[in-house]
């Protein structure tokens, strides 16, 4: 019995640490607390400005994941005098970390850390960061009332496929507490 226990315990960290390995990180959102969010039932995308820089599969993929959410909470798509619009923005940049580990194979380095001399080892490592913004603008008075924002990892986004799914999973995340508890 103990064995089947150290087990079952042994795969249920196991799976908490594969569903924390996510590439999405940074899901933040913002919103104005004076609004009544349950105006806002029917939806139309913002068209994007003549001189944006865009992957039109990419913002494909955006928009249908975004309009399945929504849709999945009740609101509804149109273009006849909607409640609110979206627009989204997209970017990524290049982003180099470095670690101390506190201790070295290669080289070492000596250092001074509370009180001791020790040696001492740094890690770097390069990735591209992929940034998407999404903000909900009232349709009437063109003023934003709301606006999330995830980060990811999306230097191994090589196959449509993976793009999908990390576009789905970041959409997720974002509109998980959209609209904003009632307080």
């Amino acid at each position: 019995m103990k064995k089947k226990m150290t087990i079952f315990c042994l795969l249920v960290c196991c799976l908490g640490i594969i569903a924390g390995c996510s590439p999405i990180y940074g899901v933040k959102y913002d919103y104005n607390r004076q609004i009544d969010f349950s105006m806002y039932n029917t939806d139309d995308w913002m068209p994007a400005p003549d001189k944006a820089v865009i992957n039109d599969l990419v913002i494909d993929r955006i928009k249908k994941a975004v309009d399945s959410e929504l849709s999945a909470k009740g609101l509804k798509k149109t273009s006849q005098d909607p409640d609110f619009l979206i627009a989204e923005h997209i970017g990524k940049k290049d982003k180099n970390e470095a670690d101390r580990w506190g201790y070295g194979y290669y080289g070492p380095i000596l250092v001074y850390r509370g009180g001791f001399w020790g040696v001492d080892d740094v890690s770097a490592y390069h990735y591209e960061e992929g940034v998407l913004i999404l903000d909900f603008i009232d349709a009437g008075t063109k003023k934003l009332f709301w606006r999330g924002i995830a980060k990811a990892h999306v230097q191994n986004i090589d196959t449509p496929e993976k793009s999908e799914k990390l576009i789905n999973e970041a959409v997720k995340k974002i509109l998980e507490k959209y609209p904003p508890p009632i307080k």
